[in-house]
């Protein structure tokens, strides 16, 4: 959603202007404070935007001085360095967590949870977010990754994006202008703040019952200790699951993150693990399954920030 690198830079009298735009400034934030993993090292300036106006001139200033950002979702598919990370840390509050039903239509923050975009359509007798329950993160970070299932994807549902583009305009991205594919979409130059859905009219009980049946198969298959989701895409004919399993990697251990017993695209964090635990596991399967099989698993997780 936003651009970073990481490197050694010096960001000098940086807050006063930042507590120009908004109080809402925290300097050296851990970062493992704000990942589903709890793993990262500090960020310069993290900040939380509440309106338009907040986000504009906080973009405003990053171009102005050449200062790195990222646009933090609900850091559920995350890996920050333990070096963490330099510039700014962006996070959506306010108005763009705010939700809104017309008709069919769902209007929504890109701040806003997924799950509460799923409840509410729920109770709006609106079908069409039922796959997504039990899916972490933002309805921001899930349409830039067109979260979904193999089945059915968030993508599916867009009818229309709002933007902060590169140039600094806010725009209106039409469902034939945005481009969704396996896990990824064309929006990740942008800025996203608010996404409308469109979805049709079904029974409440009917989508209930289907939303319970799919959090219940979630539950039975995937472990609830701390991680990030599943950490490879699907290669095309295989599963990644699969793929780390027969290489024997079920259950390895390296420092205090693990591949889960009960699924093998599932990493693991014990309390007091290092993003270099997580990172080095993620490179080892990727090197195991290409030696093994031939296979470049691709990461779905995003690995930001400095050593």
């Amino acid at each position: 959603m936003g651009g970073i690198e990481a490197g050694m830079i010096q960001i000098a009298g940086l807050l006063p202007q930042l507590l120009q735009i908004t109080p809402r400034v925290l300097t050296q934030e851990p970062m493992s404070k704000h990942t589903s993993f709890g793993v990262g090292g500090p960020a310069d300036f993290f900040v939380t935007v509440q309106n338009r106006d907040e986000l504009e001139r906080l973009w405003q200033l990053t171009q102005r001085y050449n200062i790195p950002f990222f646009i933090l979702g609900g850091g559920t598919n995350l890996v920050v360095r333990d070096g963490g990370i330099r510039g700014l840390i962006i996070k959506l509050g306010g108005e763009f967590t705010s939700i809104r039903v017309e008709d069919n239509i769902i209007h929504a923050g890109a701040g806003c949870l997924l799950s509460k975009v799923v409840n509410i359509a729920a109770k709006n007798g609106l079908s069409g977010l039922e796959f997504a329950a039990g899916i972490p993160g933002t309805i921001g970070g899930a349409i830039v990754g067109n979260a979904g299932t193999g089945m059915e994807y968030i993508g599916d549902r867009v009818n229309q994006v709002g933007v902060l583009s590169p140039n600094g305009n806010f725009e209106v991205l039409s469902r034939n202008i945005v481009e969704f594919s396996y896990r990824n979409s064309n929006l990740r130059k942008y800025i996203v703040i608010n996404v409308e859905l469109l979805l049709t009219k079904r029974d409440f009980l009917c989508i209930i019952n289907t939303i319970n049946s799919i959090l219940k198969k979630r539950q039975n298959a995937q472990p609830k200790e701390r991680g990030a989701g599943s950490i490879f895409k699907n290669p095309e004919g295989s599963s990644a699951w699969k793929l780390i399993e027969d290489a024997g990697l079920k259950g390895m251990r390296m420092g205090g993150a693990y591949i889960s017993s009960m699924h093998a695209n599932f990493i693991l964090a014990d309390k007091g693990a290092k993003a270099d635990d997580v990172i080095g596991l993620i490179e080892y399967i990727q090197e195991r399954v290409k030696k093994d099989y031939g296979v470049e698993l691709v990461a779905e997780v995003r690995v930001v920030g400095g050593n």
